[in-house]
């Protein structure tokens, strides 16, 4: 199952590569393990034995993370936190696991864990090496997230963007339904926030991966070893960089014939509805909840067509697709008098799971990536992939 990452410790790969380094340790390839395993646990070995980036402090003869404010503090690791001190109640581990799994480092079934053997080969990796930056970039590429924000740097069609020329979040339809006695609207697009941190992180990995470069460090890229010019930028405790100079993709990305291994699966097409915070909370989040279903319904739809009509080397026409949803209205269809405008926004979602398009024709959608079908229809309910393949293109 692929997650939405949105928090900023994943962001630093030479971080990550540690975590790697620890895992493929304790467990090896293929063993079973949870989240719990790998908290900094200070009366075992833990993180810090294979870290290249903590601090020493020789006075008072310990070493420590240098993202943790109190060099004594018992939650260890900016990745993980600790088995004895976790402020985040797992959420930074749970991250962490998140986009392990989105590079392909490890494998995540619900609870259950296992490192990859491509996590073990990049455990195994120097990471100063030439040979880190090829497994670096085929690993970001396998997220569904990644693959759609590099499309649209890539669509610009300029040398250098600003950051806020790209977004990484949910689509927010903006519907709104009488509930209660209230007009609502339904909570189902990204928070600024979280926008923010997804985005940061992303972007630290097609730096590091040199597909992008900060332009005020431009100086200092090595077109060999990116990964390792950049490493001062990426491991700053913050990187308020908007500006950047677009370098490179790689030349099979867009060129009809890739498939992106780790797009959104069903139960990850939409954002926590549980964590809702706007103002008349309880009401948003009770109704968002209510028409959840017909949410990822629509949004698997889109995501199950678009990757059909790459399959067929054909173009999704959304008018049809609109048709297609009235005349199953009890899946699909929230706000039938604004149906139109809701899909033209919803569609984004390609874009956050690894099936970017292009428009032809005003309303025909033009994939440019296919999709890994187990991983995008896992949860998903039978009957609804039974409604989508009566759709004629």
């Amino acid at each position: 199952m692929s997650f939405l990452i949105n928090r900023n410790p994943p962001a630093r790969l030479q971080c990550v590569h540690s975590l790697c380094k620890f895992i493929e340790h304790k467990m090896g390839v293929g063993v079973i393990f949870r989240m719990s395993d790998i908290k900094f646990n200070p009366d075992a070995v833990n993180i810090h034995k294979f870290c290249d980036l903590l601090i020493e402090n020789k006075e008072l003869g310990i070493r420590y993370c240098r993202y943790k404010d109190n060099p004594f503090s018992t939650s260890g690791c900016s990745l993980t936190n600790g088995v004895f001190d976790d402020t985040t109640k797992s959420k930074e581990v749970s991250n962490t696991i998140n986009s392990l799994h989105a590079l392909g480092f490890v494998e995540r079934i619900g609870n259950n864990l296992r490192l990859t053997p491509a996590g073990s080969i990049f455990s195994k990796t120097i990471f100063n090496s030439k040979e880190m930056l090829e497994i670096l970039q085929n690993s970001v590429l396998r997220y569904g997230l990644f693959v759609g924000m590099i499309f649209q740097i890539y669509n610009l069609d300029k040398e250098e963007f600003d950051t806020a020329e790209i977004n990484v979040g949910y689509p927010k339809a903006n519907e709104k339904i009488l509930y209660n006695g209230n007009m609502v609207t339904i909570s189902s697009g990204s928070e600024d926030d979280s926008i923010t941190r997804t985005k940061s992180c992303l972007l630290a990995w097609a730096t590091t991966c040199g597909f992008i470069y900060p332009i005020p460090i431009i100086n200092t890229l090595d077109t060999e070893k990116p990964h390792v010019s950049s490493a001062d930028f990426i491991l700053q405790n913050n990187r308020n960089c908007r500006k950047y100079k677009f370098l490179k993709i790689p030349v099979n990305l867009f060129n009809g014939n890739f498939t992106t291994e780790k797009p959104l699966d069903y139960n990850n097409l939409t954002k926590n509805i549980g964590a809702l915070r706007e103002n008349n909370q309880k009401e948003i989040r009770e109704l968002t909840l209510a028409v959840k279903p017909k949410i990822q319904n629509r949004r698997l739809a889109i995501l199950y067509l678009l990757n059909k009509a790459f399959q067929s080397k054909l173009t999704l026409n959304v008018n049809s697709l609109v048709q297609f949803m009235l005349s199953h209205e009890d899946l699909f269809v929230i706000e039938k008098s604004n149906i139109n405008d809701t899909i033209w926004e919803e569609i984004n979602i390609a874009f956050i799971s690894g099936i970017p398009f292009s428009i032809e024709s005003d309303n025909e959608l033009r994939p440019q990536t296919g999709l890994n079908l187990v991983e995008l229809t896992l949860n998903a309910p039978h009957d609804l992939i039974i409604t989508l393949d009566k759709f004629n293109f």
